[in-house]
C-alpha cells in the first residue's frame, strides 16, 4: 500500500495538483432486486430428508428466498498534464438481506486505485472486503454430534492487476491475489490463505462487442490445520483451476442495447487423504456456472441491468453416497437498478 501511494505521489509531482484535483465525483446508487432458488446449496438428497432431520435445514424454513441488496459508489477520475494519463479512485459499498433466510444478512465492500496510461493500458491495485457470508448451520462435532452451529466465513482480499494492449482492440490482463478466508467460530479450522493468478485475453470485434477468455490457478493453504480442537485433523487445503469465457453484443437486441453469456467452469482438488474421514478425503468437484444478461440505458442517468445464473457443481469421490450428498445445483436470477450522479462542488 505504501508503495502505491508514493508510486502516486511521484506521478502527480510537479504538475499544478489542484487543477486536476478539481473534477467531479460519479455517484452510484444500485438497487437489486434478486432470487435465489437454493441459498444453502442443498444437494437433492438432502432437500428429500430435510423434512426428518432438522441439522440440515438448520434455522431456516425455506430452501428458497428473495433477496435485496442496496448498493452506493463513487469513481473519481484525475487527468494528468499528459492526456493519455489518468488517475482513478473507486469505492463500491453494500449491503444484502435475504427475506426468507435471516442468517444471510451481511455487507461488502471493495476499493480499488488505478493508474492508466492509454487504451488498455492500466495498473490497479484493490481490496476487497466480504463480512460474515452464511453458508449454512454445520454439526459442531469439537462438541458434540448432534449440536448445530451457524457457519459463516469473513474473505478480505488484496489484488495487483496489470493490462496491456498486443495490438489493436485485442489487450491481455493478468492479477495476482491475496485473500484471507477466515470463518468464525467455532468454524476455524477452516481458516484459509488462498494466492490466485489470472491471464486473460480481451478482443473487440467493430460491429459486434467483446470476447475474453480467462484462466485461474489458486492454491488454498488451510493454515489451521492441526491447531485448533480435534475437527482441525484434516486438512482442507486444496488447489483449484478455473476457464472463464464471457461474450457481450453490444449492437442490442430488441429494447436491449447490450446482451451478454459467459461460461465458467472451476476444478477443486483437496489435498485430505485419510480412511478415517471419507466425507471429506480424496474429494474434488467441478462447478460450472452459465450467466446470460441484458443491459437498457433507461435514461442519461438510469440503466436497468437483468441476469439469470444456472450453478451445477458436481462432487467427485470414491464413495457414491459423498458424490450425491455435495453434488447440487442453483439458480439465480436478479435485476439491478441504478441511478447515476455527477457531484463537482467546484
Amino acid at each position: 500500500m505504501k508503495l502505491l501511494i508514493i508510486l502516486f505521489t511521484s506521478l502527480l509531482y510537479g504538475q499544478n495538483v489542484m487543477n486536476y484535483l478539481n473534477s467531479p465525483i460519479k455517484w452510484t446508487v444500485g438497487l437489486t432486486n434478486g432470487y435465489d432458488n437454493n441459498v444453502l446449496r442443498l444437494s437433492e438428497i438432502e432437500k428429500k430428508d430435510a423434512a426428518l432431520d432438522e441439522s440440515i435445514m438448520g434455522s431456516t424454513e425455506t430452501f428458497d428466498s428473495h433477496y435485496a441488496r442496496f448498493s452506493l459508489s463513487g469513481l473519481k477520475k484525475i487527468q494528468l498534464a499528459d492526456r493519455k494519463k489518468q488517475i482513478q479512485f473507486y469505492a463500491k459499498g453494500n449491503i444484502s438481506n435475504y427475506t426468507q433466510n435471516e442468517n444471510r444478512r451481511y455487507w461488502s465492500g471493495n476499493l480499488k486505485a488505478t493508474y492508466r496510461w492509454g487504451s488498455y493500458r492500466k495498473l490497479e491495485y484493490s481490496i476487497r472486503h466480504l463480512d460474515s457470508y452464511y453458508i449454512r448451520h454445520y454439526i459442531d462435532r469439537d462438541v458434540s454430534t448432534d449440536e448445530l452451529a451457524s457457519c459463516s466465513f469473513t474473505d478480505r482480499e488484496q489484488r495487483i492487476l496489470v493490462s496491456y494492449p498486443i495490438k489493436r482492440r485485442l489487450w491481455t490482463s493478468g492479477f495476482v491475489s491475496y485473500t484471507q478466508r477466515y470463518f468464525d467460530k467455532p468454524f476455524t479450522e477452516f481458516d484459509l490463505d488462498i494466492v490466485t493468478t489470472s491471464m486473460k485475453i480481451s478482443k473487440k470485434f467493430r460491429g459486434f462487442g467483446t470476447i475474453a477468455i480467462e484462466g485461474k490457478y489458486g492454491i488454498a493453504d488451510n493454515i489451521t490445520f492441526g491447531k485448533t480442537a480435534k475437527a482441525s485433523d484434516l486438512d482442507r487445503s486444496y488447489k483449484h483451476f478455473e476457464w472463464y469465457i464471457p461474450v457481450s453484443y453490444s449492437q442490442g437486441i430488441g429494447v436491449l442495447d447490450e446482451v451478454g453469456i459467459s461460461l465458467r467452469l472451476d476444478i477443486r482438488l483437496y489435498g485430505a487423504e485419510t480412511m478415517g474421514d471419507p466425507l471429506h478425503s480424496g474429494r474434488s468437484h467441478e462447478e460450472v456456472k452459465w450467466d446470460i444478461w441484458g443491459e437498457k440505458e433507461l435514461s442519461e442517468n438510469l440503466t436497468l441491468k437483468a441476469s439469470l445464473r444456472y450453478r451445477k457443481r458436481t462432487t467427485h469421490s470414491q464413495f457414491d453416497w459423498v458424490s450425491e450428498l455435495k453434488t447440487f445445483d442453483q439458480v439465480l436470477a436478479w435485476v439491478i437498478l441504478e441511478w447515476d450522479m455527477i457531484y463537482d462542488r467546484y
